[in-house]
């Protein structure tokens, strides 16, 4: 790839997307489909009076379905909110670099997802690094970050998202 995609790119570092709100709230019929396919019994998923008497007062998700409440539809289809992660790894394909795999994600968790909150995220591109020779390709790793928040601008979760884009 030439050095100057890759300076293109890496100017990029730091850019956001605009806040993308998921169009469901968190509810209880989407944690009980959750946790019957991972057969999560905790009772704060899916006991409500179990779950009003802890203390959060209400139901919670499981942390791991933050993403799910910022999902757009399969269908109809809805046009894309511009994501600078994407935009790096299109352009990177147009250089080129077409091979891409994921190769790490990480979540850190600070709040809980009660039923009836409303789950917005805001998309980072976090980084992309010098070109790295790999087993699969050269090419570059680039990584989001995406900070989930609920309707009171609490973060509810940050993911770190990292792929890396190659020439096969």
């Amino acid at each position: 790839m030439s050095s100057a995609v890759y300076e293109e790119v890496s100017a990029m570092v730091g850019q956001e997307a605009p806040i993308s709100e998921g169009i469901d709230e968190v509810n209880a019929a989407m944690i009980r489909h959750w946790c019957e396919a991972m057969e999560d019994g905790n009772p704060l998923y899916t006991d409500k009076v179990y779950a009003e008497e802890g203390e959060y007062g209400t139901l919670i998700a499981p942390p791991q379905m933050v993403m799910s409440f910022c999902m757009a539809p399969i269908w109809p289809p809805q046009e894309e909110v511009p994501n600078p992660f994407n935009k790096a790894v299109e352009k990177m394909a147009d250089a080129g670099l077409f091979g891409v795999v994921a190769t790490k994600t990480s979540y850190e968790f600070f709040a809980p997802m009660k039923v009836g909150d409303r789950i917005s995220i805001i998309r980072k591109l976090a980084s992309v690094s010098p070109e790295k020779k790999t087993r699969v390709g050269t090419g570059h790793f680039v990584t989001a970050e995406q900070v989930y928040s609920n309707q009171n601008n609490e973060t509810v979760a940050v993911q770190m998202f990292t792929v890396l884009t190659f020439k096969p």
